[in-house]
């Protein structure tokens, strides 16, 4: 029995969770941002140590070139040089790569030595020995200006990449959130819609209120327990599925879990179509009632498609096939949508000529946590559906 008290409770907790989902989302937004400014900080940071070393090149280089003399050009190589000392020492300060930390320590090692490299160019040019002083220019100092420039551009290279992968850790991280906050959602709304079926409020047997009116039942009134709603104790399994879904780690625990969703939907068997990367294709990734050749026929269909499979994913709507008659079979698909579109659909094989009322959303609510742990492109890794599974985790 729901009393009105229970029912703003779970009304609150619902709102508290689509709230919470919210700000969660809006935080990792903001984190996403700083992430991106930071990275191009960094990128526009080497870059100008790129082009400052490109200028020492052109200053050497002008100790052995008729014009402004060799003290102009020397007073310019000291300036870049120690311009480009100072980016790299304040990226090796604050870098949070340890693979970029590796090229910044022998681009700063590189560095005396192109120091030492050039004190013999200069006594050359001193001595008036200009022939060898372009040796030492061209070639042993290009050289190593070179060796510096490659170090950083691989820096560059490595803190774009590990600061894409950490933003990619965070995405993967908020769909997750986001997830578990709509099924949680979903749930509690499921709850609340079972339960008021169940039992309205205004239709609830009144309370006798006083000894008196008590004294004066000859006799007493019978109120016969609601009946259990077909379909609750599908609710509740489907959120021990969701709950495990969301602590898979091992894809060959899938299957398992595939079983349970088809016992909490009521369904006969399912299958776990997968978009491949193109975006063109679903493939038969996964099923439960269904045997390994079964799975292995069933190969692959067109997101153009004219079934309800590829309706479900081309419009991100669930779609429903009844049965001809209460024995016959039908179907449900409904879409895995994630934060780039429909990641997959899951088909449920269905009997009876329509779907009871908690089918649909159950299947729905299993769907949603389904998007966060499958990846597109999952079905083509393997052939078996064990491996298959483990290729479909994220």
């Amino acid at each position: 029995m729901l009393n009105k008290r229970r029912f703003l409770m779970l009304l609150l907790i619902a709102c508290l969770a689509v709230g919470g989902t919210l700000f969660q989302t809006y935080q990792f937004e903001q984190r996403v941002d700083r992430d991106r400014a930071a990275e191009d900080a960094v990128v526009q940071q080497l870059d100008a140590t790129a082009d400052a070393l490109a200028d020492v090149r052109y200053a050497q280089a002008g100790y052995v070139a008729v014009g402004q003399g060799a003290d102009f050009w020397m007073a310019r190589f000291n300036e870049d040089l120690a311009r480009v000392e100072g980016m790299l020492r304040e990226r090796q300060r604050t870098t949070v790569s340890s693979g970029a930390l590796t090229h910044y320590d022998a681009a700063i090692e590189q560095l005396g030595a192109l120091r030492k490299s050039d004190g013999r160019a200069r006594n050359y040019v001193d001595n008036g020995q200009l022939i060898l002083a372009s040796d030492v220019i061209f070639v042993e100092s290009g050289e190593i200006i070179g060796q510096i420039a490659g170090n950083v551009s691989a820096a560059r290279d490595t803190e774009s990449f590990e600061s894409r992968r950490a933003l990619a850790d965070v995405t993967r991280y908020r769909q997750a959130v986001g997830a578990s906050g709509l099924a949680f959602t979903l749930l509690v709304g499921i709850i609340l819609y079972a339960r008021i079926k169940v039992t309205p409020i205004e239709e609830l047997p009144h309370v006798v209120e006083t000894a008196e009116d008590a004294a004066q039942q000859t006799t007493p009134t019978s109120v016969a327990a609601p009946t259990e709603v077909t379909g609750v104790t599908g609710v509740k399994e489907a959120a021990d599925v969701c709950v495990d879904l969301a602590r898979l780690l091992d894809g060959r625990d899938l299957p398992v879990l595939l079983s349970r969703a088809a016992a909490a939907i009521g369904a006969k068997g399912l299958v776990l179509w997968v978009i491949d990367e193109s975006g063109q294709h679903l493939r038969a990734s996964m099923a439960h009632g269904y045997s390994d050749r079964m799975l292995s026929r069933l190969g692959q269909l067109p997101v153009s498609g004219d079934n309800a499979t590829a309706l479900a994913c081309r419009t991100l709507q669930s779609q429903v096939v009844p049965g001809a008659s209460d024995e016959a079979t039908g179907a449900l698909a409904v879409p895995l949508i994630g934060a780039t579109g429909c990641v997959g659909v899951l088909a449920a094989e269905i009997v009876g000529t329509g779907t009871s009322r908690h089918q649909l959303p159950i299947a729905r609510l299993i769907a949603a946590q389904l998007s966060v742990v499958i990846r597109p492109d999952a079905a083509t890794s393997s052939s078996s559906s064990e491996s298959v599974g483990s290729a479909a985790v994220q």
